[in-house]
Parts: structure tokens; C-alpha cells; sequence
């Protein structure tokens, strides 16, 4: 049985390429669109809301007792991740590089935004928990947030690195992990959690 038909109103994201007037896809790899969603939204959206919706739902299931920060905060999958967390009733933290980009953040679920290139995020975070720091950190710059964004987690708190937009980590230490409260450390994959149709 296939998932869609001739006419139906299709997006996709996969690693088989998006960018062509026309392409051959699976029937499984597809999505239907809602008639409220127009096809500009539905090409935009899947990645970045699909990014948000398994870190935010399966990497770390977020509720209204998590206190949580997201680096680029004013990014694509930042503003659909502080608009999502809020709903899900957590305390909501992001860092930015400019006070336009926090107008932004604030405008889209952020509790706090911490501009970086004017505070250290490590020290605004403590201040704005009181010293309990966050139990989960999103982290899609990479080497330049990395090792502070470990310095933001509670005891048993996960630092979900999912992008490196500032360059890769490399020679991460293990041993940071038990020296800084028996953290955890994910670096998860979109293509991963919707390899399944009924993930998808």
C-alpha cells in the first residue's frame, strides 16, 4: 500500500538530496502536507522542525521541570526548538551572537538569552539558575562551546551535541564526563531516528 497518491501534496528530507525540480523518492520516504501548510513552509520546514522534534522528544524528553540551554538560538531549528520547549512548559535559555538575534530568541519561547559576544554563557547560566545549571544542553556550534557547555550541566545532565557549525570537537576526553558530575554526552542523528516509516 502506497503512503501517498498521484495529486497528494508531498515534502521530504533524507539523505538522498532535496535540492531538484524533480526527483525520484520512495513513497515511504515522503510526507503529506496539510492544506494549511503552502509548499514554501513544507520544503522549509522538515529538517528543522524534524531536528527539533527528536531532540526536543527523543534525544531528552523535555517537560515542565526541565531547565534547558540552546546554542543559536535565533537559528532555524533554535526558534522552533524555544517555541516547542516553552509549550512543553520548560524554562527555556539560549545563547545569541547580537541583540537583534535576542529580540528574536525572546520573540520565539526563550525565558533568557544570553548575547556571547557580550557575557560568558557559563557564568550567565549559573546566575540564572541559582547554581543548579541546566539539565540538558543543545549544542550545535561545536568547538567553540565545547567544553563550557559541560560546565552548564546539573550532576547526570546531557550534553546533546548535534551540529558543529564552529568546526568539530576533536579529542573529546571521556573523562570530562565523570570530573563534571557523571554527565552524559549524545551526538545524535535526524537520519537515525526517522529511518522507520512510523518514526518518519
Amino acid at each position: 500500500m502506497s503512503e501517498v497518491a498521484p495529486g497528494d501534496r508531498v515534502a521530504y528530507v533524507g539523505p538522498l538530496g532535496s535540492y531538484a525540480e524533480e526527483r525520484l523518492v520512495p513513497s515511504h520516504r515522503l510526507v503529506k502536507l496539510s492544506e494549511t501548510i503552502d509548499m514554501r513552509t513544507g520544503a522549509g520546514m522538515m529538517l528543522k522542525g524534524m531536528t527539533a522534534s527528536y531532540l526536543l522528544q527523543r534525544t531528552f524528553k523535555v517537560d515542565p521541570g526541565t531547565t534547558l540551554l540552546f546554542h543559536a538560538a535565533a537559528g532555524g531549528v533554535g526558534l522552533i526548538a524555544g517555541q516547542w520547549a516553552k509549550h512543553l512548559g520548560a524554562t527555556v535559555i539560549g545563547t545569541v551572537g547580537s541583540a537583534t538575534k535576542a529580540e528574536l530568541a525572546r520573540a520565539n519561547g526563550y525565558d533568557h538569552v544570553i548575547d556571547y559576544t557580550k557575557e560568558n554563557f557559563v557564568e550567565r547560566v549559573a546566575e540564572i539558575t541559582g547554581g543548579r545549571k541546566c539539565d540538558v544542553v543543545y549544542d550545535s556550534v561545536g568547538n567553540d562551546t565545547y567544553p563550557g557547555s559541560l560546565d552548564c550541566l546539573k550532576p547526570f545532565g546531557m550534553w546533546v551535541s548535534f551540529g558543529q557549525s564552529s568546526g568539530p570537537i576533536k579529542d573529546f576526553n571521556l573523562a570530562l564526563l565523570g570530573q563534571k558530575g557523571s554527565l552524559f554526552a549524545m551526538r545524535p542523528s535526524l537520519f537515525n531516528y526517522i529511518a522507520e516509516r512510523a518514526d518518519l
